[in-house]
């Protein structure tokens, strides 16, 4: 093959790629707290370990270079969280993604003082899918309830 047919071939493989819109066409992942894995109050700050379920709900394999969203606890807006690992998540399939958030402790305080007899609160993630290295985004939003309970409690 010579040099320029293989650069043809290269510019009809890109031409063929881009018409095709396989990233675009993926549905949002869900995105959902599984559990708090821990809260500790440190002075003003506080950390919590949340440890988010994300599903994916398209027919292609999702990887998940990052998830970047903004973290509600019992209608406090408490936090922005980021994931730190990339994941592939196959088609229809699911992966456990640990975030750790920094939070105001006066304002945790607020949400625990608020919660239910057994510890729940509810709680809303909306924020975006970053998909592999192409810079794609794709938004989510989810509300759910979880438990929360301080460390030793």
């Amino acid at each position: 093959m010579t040099a320029l047919s293989r650069v043809a071939a290269f510019v009809i493989s890109l031409m063929v790629g881009a018409s095709c819109p396989p990233a675009v066409a993926q549905s949002a992942p869900e995105v959902s707290i599984a559990s708090v894995t821990g809260i500790a109050l440190q002075g003003s700050n506080a950390v919590v370990d949340l440890l988010l379920s994300v599903r994916n709900q398209g027919g292609l394999v999702l990887p998940l270079q990052a998830l970047r969203f903004h973290c509600w606890l019992g209608g406090v807006d408490v936090a922005r969280g980021q994931s730190t690992e990339p994941v592939t998540i196959p088609a229809q399939g699911r992966a456990s993604v640990p975030v750790r958030l920094n939070v105001d402790s006066a304002s945790l305080l607020g949400v625990l003082a608020t919660a239910a007899p057994d510890g729940t609160v509810p709680y809303k993630l909306e924020g975006h899918a970053e998909i592999g290295l192409t810079m794609l985004q794709i938004p989510f939003s989810h509300s759910g309830v979880v438990a929360l309970q301080l460390n030793g409690s």
